[in-house]
């Protein structure tokens, strides 16, 4: 790894470049379970699988009694997390993400957080994947566990750049139809797609019994419209341009945008889903560790 650079050197220039974002990411997994009693997604896969002959070692608290009774043997109960976990991180790479002021935007944000969990799984030794998406699936890297294949995935993430529309429903199909049952999805996006479609889609994922978390990453621009005058607004993925009076919109705009978010949590857990709202303005270690600690909450 040599001559990586220092963690003062985390600069919003280094960080805009998408340069080293293994070495990022590995300081962001590492600094952020720091303290952590577990491993944030131990145990998510905890079915109940099959049986199998008790063999000496095996705990006793697997031991089916229930069995025990009915056939005079000892079987224990096999569950899936005695298998590692699948995992499939879903990165939007539309032209919406490329929102952003000075020289960090929600899509180097989403990167760094996506590789930043592309490492976690490694580093649990868990199979990991990844897709990227627009318009369409633009790209699959099956899951697997391989340090070789993490890196090809992290470099990969260093070569992109957002740009074209979003069509969420349509990705969101074929993705759920590559990956394994019971698997881990984490999706990350600002979900600005005014289709419905997109919501219903999100079921596919359900109907395949997958853990699916919704990282919702915004810009601090899009959360508090700080704008004053009358300004022209570029759609970042169909180019086409509106002029508004910044002070006539801003309360519709702001009590819109409340709402969807609001709706958006709703469905997301009507679906068993989780749903996280990231903004740029939060450093990622914290947003990180954030999370971890609500995970680590929930499995105690």
């Amino acid at each position: 790894m040599g001559n990586r650079p220092q963690p003062t050197l985390l600069t919003p220039r280094l960080l805009d470049s998408l340069k080293h974002v293994d070495w990022v990411a590995r300081m962001l997994v590492e600094g952020a379970l720091t303290g952590l009693h577990r491993s944030p997604y131990h145990g998510f896969s905890s079915e109940f699988s099959e049986y199998r002959k008790y063999c000496p070692g095996d705990p006793v608290k697997h031991v089916d009694w229930v069995a025990y009774a009915k056939s005079d043997r000892y079987y224990v109960k096999q569950y899936e997390d005695e298998t590692n976990t699948r995992a499939y991180i879903a990165l939007d790479c539309s032209g919406s993400m490329r929102m952003g002021n000075g020289t960090l935007h929600k899509f180097h944000y989403a990167c760094y957080l996506a590789a930043a969990f592309i490492y976690l799984m490694q580093r649990q030794k868990d199979a990991v994947g990844l897709f990227t998406f627009a318009d369409r699936v633009r790209d699959y890297f099956p899951a697997r566990n391989a340090r070789l294949h993490t890196l090809e995935m992290l470099s990969h993430i260093e070569q992109l750049a957002p740009d074209g529309v979003t069509d969420m429903a349509a990705c969101f199909h074929r993705m759920a139809e590559e990956v394994h049952r019971r698997s881990v999805v984490l999706i990350f996006s600002d979900f600005l797609d005014p289709s419905p479609d997109f919501l219903k889609s999100l079921q596919h994922f359900r109907h395949k019994g997958c853990e699916v978390v919704l990282f919702q990453v915004l810009d601090a621009l899009e959360t508090i419209f700080p704008y004053h005058g009358l300004l022209a607004f570029k759609d970042l993925e169909t180019g086409e341009t509106l002029e508004v009076e910044s002070e006539d919109c801003r309360e519709g705009y702001l009590a819109g945008l409340d709402a969807y978010q609001r709706q958006l949590r709703q469905i997301a857990g009507r679906m068993n889903m989780g749903f996280e709202t990231l903004n740029t303005r939060t450093p990622f270690e914290r947003a990180l560790l954030a999370y971890f600690h609500k995970r680590e909450r929930m499995g105690s």
